[in-house]
């Protein structure tokens, strides 16, 4: 009974990690047809939600937000038609919140928390290199890729496998978790690369953003587990990739 509960454990693991590339897949071409219009209608509901929720804890000062959308305005002069085409509703807000942190929403919309623009003190080009990196989340599509994905997913693991034990159902949570870790850090990996790329068009060194990666203090968990590439080697990467001029 052990052993065939152990086979079974085993074939289900093995099933979530092979149909990962499948769902990637049916992600992707879904992806394709959906137009961006529906990135910016998910972007401005979730948006306006966060606005509403951070505005409570009070505002940003003027300087804050000038600095922000200066610089967020450099980044998108530099931005091809195909990709302005992607970010149908592109907007930046800065929030008072002492988080170090930013993200970006389907359709454009970034958000910069006050406590990453306190960590980058004075220095623009960090600030700059997160911002490059943000907006590529946004092209990239990242959002709506990972929303689709992740419903892909999970209707085909529940339709193969069905109703399950507290045991079973239990390697699947953890196993589906790593899935979808692993695609997220891949995603962080492509905003990156484009980031550097779009530092390169309007003349930015991309080193701010290695710099702002090396700030950050790291996670005590193994790579694998981590929603992020450890930041020491993104910023290794994102060097490499300066010397390489790729």
């Amino acid at each position: 009974m052990a052993a065939e509960l152990g086979l079974l454990l085993l074939a289900i693991v093995l099933l979530i990690f092979g149909a990962r590339s499948c769902a990637g897949c049916a992600a992707t071409a879904i992806v394709a047809a959906i137009p961006p219009d529906a990135d910016a209608a998910i972007g401005k509901s979730a948006g306006e939600a966060m606005r509403a929720q951070h505005g409570l804890s009070g505002a940003p000062t003027e300087e804050q937000k000038a600095r922000v959308d200066r610089i967020f305005e450099e980044l998108r002069s530099g931005l091809t038609d195909e990709e302005k085409a992607i970010l149908v509703a592109p907007r930046v807000t800065v929030v008072k919140d002492d988080q170090v942190n930013a993200f970006a929403l389907p359709g454009g919309e970034v958000f910069v928390l006050t406590g990453l623009l306190d960590r980058a003190k004075d220095d623009d080009d960090q600030v700059r290199g997160v911002l490059a990196h943000e907006i590529g989340h946004a092209v990239k599509r990242h959002g709506v890729r990972s929303l689709v994905r992740n419903a892909v997913f999970g209707l085909t693991i529940a339709f193969v496998v069905g109703d399950l034990n507290d045991v079973t159902a239990t390697v699947i949570a953890g196993a589906s978790q790593l899935d979808t870790l692993s695609y997220s850090r891949s995603m962080e990996e492509e905003a990156d690369a484009f980031g550097v790329d779009l530092l390169g068009r309007r003349k930015y060194s991309p080193e701010g953003l290695a710099r702002f990666l090396e700030s950050l203090e790291s996670a005590p968990v193994p790579e694998l587990l981590s929603t992020h590439p450890d930041s020491d080697a993104r910023a290794k990467a994102i060097r490499e990739r300066m010397q390489s001029g790729k």
